[in-house]
């Protein structure tokens, strides 16, 4: 049954279909829709709706962790830039091996200057140099074509030194552990003081002129390896009244104590003597207490 509303004819139902409120809505409905395809501005309004009440919505959503870990990744690449230039710059103001090795912590790395590792060698005294690399060979690095750079690694151990070719091929290594950077820091070493005070000498004090007789009775070829830097005996004031032997061996050496004597107080310096010397003059020392 045909609704009396209905259109009857198709005259009729064409009129009412494009009726002027139809066209209008019609047109209306084309010009925003075309708008947005031109100037995005739905896009942009609902991003600004959203950016405006972001505050207030939960953190979650698949969007806003994976922006939450860009972000995190972004501040801690930073952060590793910032680190590593930091490191690089202390590591080219460092004036020792064992400063180097407090900066370049375990798990870090950094690259070396040439002329600056060249500073720090000639900074060693020469038995201690010689222990670290022969001389010999450093000249040969330095002067080979093959030498590209310097790199050094912080380990648990102490501190490497690679010397890297072209190719990133380590071309020499070198390890400075623990025994061979504390021997480093207490290379002309002072303390306030007597000998007794310090329990790695306790059993080898000796006065002084019973030492010395005794060192120098020893060969001459013997005597550079038991005083290896004098100038750290050379420039203090003073008398030495005593000297004493450490009960311990490092890396092939043994530090002795002098105590040194000025108006009243008491002095130590401490330098390092080859082990195999030291053996030589005990042998002296003991024969002397027999």
């Amino acid at each position: 049954m045909t609704q009396w509303y209905e259109p009857i004819t198709v005259s009729e139902w064409l009129k009412r279909t494009l009726s002027f409120f139809n066209l209008l809505l019609l047109v209306a409905l084309a010009t925003l829709l075309f708008s947005e395809f031109r100037f995005d501005w739905g896009e942009r309004l609902v991003g600004n709706y959203l950016a405006s009440t972001n505050a207030l919505r939960p953190e979650v959503g698949i969007v806003w962790k994976t922006g939450n870990q860009a972000s995190r990744a972004h501040t801690a690449l930073d952060s590793m830039v910032t680190e590593r230039q930091d490191t690089a710059r202390a590591v080219q103001g460092a004036a020792t091996f064992a400063a180097l090795s407090g900066i370049v912590l375990p798990g870090q790395w950094t690259s070396l200057d040439s002329d600056r590792f060249k500073e720090l060698y000639l900074g060693l005294a020469p038995d201690v140099a010689s222990e670290l690399i022969s001389p010999s060979e450093l000249v040969w690095l330095f002067g080979s074509p093959g030498l590209t750079r310097i790199f050094c690694q912080g380990t648990p151990q102490g501190l490497e030194i690679y010397f890297l070719g072209s190719d990133n091929r380590v071309i020499r290594q070198l390890d400075l552990d623990h025994s061979f950077l504390s021997g480093l820091e207490n290379q002309g070493a002072s303390f306030s003081g007597k000998l007794e005070d310090i329990p790695g000498f306790a059993g080898r004090i000796f006065p002084a002129d019973r030492f010395f007789n005794v060192l120098l009775a020893l060969p001459k070829e013997v005597q550079p390896d038991l005083i290896t830097t004098p100038e750290l005996l050379l420039r203090e004031k003073g008398t030495i009244v005593r000297a004493g032997i450490w009960n311990e061996a490092k890396s092939g050496y043994i530090r002795l104590g002098f105590e040194f004597q000025e108006n009243g107080h008491t002095k130590i310096v401490f330098v390092r003597a080859r082990e195999w010397a030291v053996w030589r003059l005990s042998m002296g020392l003991a024969k002397g207490d027999q």
